[in-house]
């Protein structure tokens, strides 16, 4: 039992660890299963599974026969994969598990702020009743930042809601185009006819910082930000400053540029937005599926197969 080569979970996968126990078993994957780096024979662990934790050459230094990295999450800028490359180490991510879940809360995020439905809870419980009329979402023009699968999904319902749909992406889908969405390709066009700005865009390099100064500035004061994406997609200085000057109407962030949020970060203080501390993907659901694709994900390797591979 001692010789099985290991498998070093390097996070809490949101799921008993019973449950991946049993996962693991159905699936005949021949590991042992160890849950903190301290247990772990250093010269056994051969698959690594991590969700946000950072993987670098630091960390891969002490698995000298690490040969996958089992990214139990979406995003997979945590680990780094030149080195991974150089090194012939297999890297896997777990797309779309969360669609319906992010969906859901930005919707959520959407009405709380049309309604002012965080503002309602304080005053009603404060022994008042009045608040002043609220916003409709039927008929808003939403704009859809990266349509990816998840930046489709929330386009359908917002079309069921009774919303235009416009959208600004690096690839054009004709899904999207099929719900009757429209490109803008001019990306301060795009922020100034939107009602309100969905962002659905995969951080990396590229997107850095892509909803800065000028972007926000081209918004509507009447329009709202939601991000669920990742925090550095957004200037977050430039984003409270808008807020704080009114220039825009208000935001919905479950994602910031450092998590958990620093206790003076100046979004706290600001009564025009709605927070949450990046939970879009955090349903048992959601969880639940993450958990058996990264397990598939693992057996796919072990057969040589490249599926979810990003490397």
């Amino acid at each position: 039992m001692t010789d099985k080569k290991q498998l070093l979970i390097l996070e809490d996968l949101g799921i008993p660890k019973t449950d991946f126990h049993d996962l693991t078993e159905n699936a005949n994957l021949s590991y042992n299963l160890i849950w903190e780096e301290a247990k772990a024979n250093p010269e056994q662990v051969e698959v690594l599974v991590n969700v946000k934790k950072k993987i670098d050459q630091n960390l891969l230094d002490k698995y000298p026969n690490v040969k996958m990295i089992a990214v139990a999450f979406t995003g997979y800028d945590s680990v780094d994969l030149e080195y991974c490359k150089t090194h012939n180490i297999a890297v896997y991510n777990v797309p779309a598990y969360a669609t319906s879940s992010v969906t859901e809360l930005v919707i959520g995020l959407v009405i709380s702020l049309l309604r002012e439905i965080p503002k309602s809870n304080e005053i009603i419980r404060s022994g008042k009743w009045k608040l002043k009329p609220g916003l409709e979402l039927s008929g808003k023009t939403v704009g859809i930042l990266g349509t990816g699968t998840i930046g489709i999904n929330t386009a359908k319902i917002f079309k069921a809601l009774g919303c235009s749909l416009i959208g600004w992406s690096r690839t054009e889908q004709e899904e999207f185009k099929d719900l009757g969405g429209e490109y803008i390709s001019d990306k301060q066009a795009f922020f100034g006819e939107a009602d309100i700005v969905s962002i659905h865009l995969p951080y990396n390099e590229a997107t850095e910082n892509i909803v800065g100064a000028a972007e926000l500035k081209a918004m509507k004061k009447t329009g709202f930000l939601i991000n669920t994406a990742r925090g550095p997609i957004v200037d977050e200085p430039a984003l409270i400053e808008a807020l704080q000057n009114k220039e825009i109407a208000g935001a919905g962030l479950d994602v910031f540029v450092q998590e958990p949020i620093d206790p003076d970060n100046e979004l706290l203080n600001l009564k025009n937005v709605v927070l949450t501390p990046h939970v879009a993907y955090k349903t048992e659901e959601a969880l639940k599926r993450r958990a058996a694709t990264t397990v598939d994900n693992i057996v796919d390797f072990s057969k040589g197969k490249k599926g979810n591979s990003v490397n």
